[in-house]
């Protein structure tokens, strides 16, 4: 390989750690250098290459149709360099570096958010960005190290760890319930302001209950519908209706009585297991060995409903 080849490898590592962290400032801020030299280093490598590779704005990048085929390989080089860095790391004993970590909103904001609080305090040189959203999110093409999934996962080349399972609970609040009355069987929803998830994908207003009598599916009606399960116990909590919830999400306000379970005579089903996933490398970094072994650890315990 010959020194000019050679001049390539820094700008690609560069140019896919901006891709990576989405913005030119983000690649400056993780690789120690400054925005100016990072937006030189780019159009020294577009200029060489004789492609546009990002399209920029102000706010973030956007890849060319070159872009795209170019990070592929870029993408290599950036995982040769990080597995080097990383057995660099675990022969210095030293865990540090930028750790980006995907999660439902609901579950980010209730489980996650507290236990990053205690790994930054085991791990202060990790730098965790936390990616807060209700959808499906591809780590490979979005470079994220760990993501916290809902649900039963498709055949992949990810690693999976599962971290526990939903646990179901149709509840309300006591002033709601005073004001509107408490239903017993599951068609008397129907005369209630129920409250429904739904995002850009999919919308839960059919809730399945389960007794000796057999199956009973009710298609709720409602005058709020939110795209963010926290927001939907707030606004159960604040007497606006009735919300089917998955109880491990509602932190402290069944004990604190801030709201009720009902219609606990009826089976909701089994819950949806919960995972960390993570792509599966020669080398785990060892930022991302230490962040899955501390959810296995400590996460797990938070799931007290089963």
């Amino acid at each position: 390989m010959t020194t000019k080849r050679l001049d390539y490898l820094p700008a690609l590592v560069l140019f896919a750690r901006i891709v990576q962290y989405g913005s030119l400032s983000g690649a400056a801020k993780h690789s120690g250098l400054s925005r100016s030299a990072v937006s030189k280093q780019l159009s020294a490598l577009e200029e060489k290459l004789g492609v546009r590779l990002l399209q920029r704005s102000t706010r973030n990048v956007r890849l060319t149709e070159a872009g795209k085929q170019i990070h592929s390989e870029a993408c290599r080089v950036l995982e040769a360099f990080e597995s080097v860095e990383t057995l660099s790391d675990e022969m210095q004993g030293e865990v540090n570096g930028y750790l980006k970590v995907s999660c439902s909103t609901g579950i980010g904001r209730v489980h996650l958010v507290p236990l990053i609080k205690q790994f930054n305090a085991l791990y202060p040189k990790v730098h965790v960005h936390l990616m807060l959203e209700d959808r499906f999110v591809d780590l490979i093409d979005e470079q994220i190290d760990v993501a916290i999934r809902v649900g039963h996962l498709p055949n992949s080349s990810l690693i999976a760890l599962r971290l526990g399972e939903m646990a179901w609970a149709v509840c309300a609040s006591p002033g709601y319930l005073a004001k509107n009355g408490t239903p017993k069987q599951p068609k008397d929803l129907l005369q209630h302001n129920c409250l429904c998830y739904r995002n850009g994908q999919s919308s839960f207003d059919n809730w399945l209950f389960n007794s000796n009598a057999g199956e009973e599916r009710i298609a709720i009606k409602g005058a709020l519908s939110v795209n963010d399960s926290t927001a939907l116990v707030q606004a159960a909590e604040d007497d606006q209706g009735i919300v089917w919830v998955d109880k491990n999400s509602l932190g402290d306000a069944l004990e604190q009585g801030r709201l009720v379970q009902i219609l606990q005579d009826y089976a909701l089903g089994v819950g949806y297991p919960i995972y960390a996933l993570y792509p599966a490398r020669r080398h785990m970094p060892i930022k991302t060995r230490v962040f899955v072994d501390f959810l296995a650890e400590h996460f797990a315990p938070r799931m007290r409903y089963k």
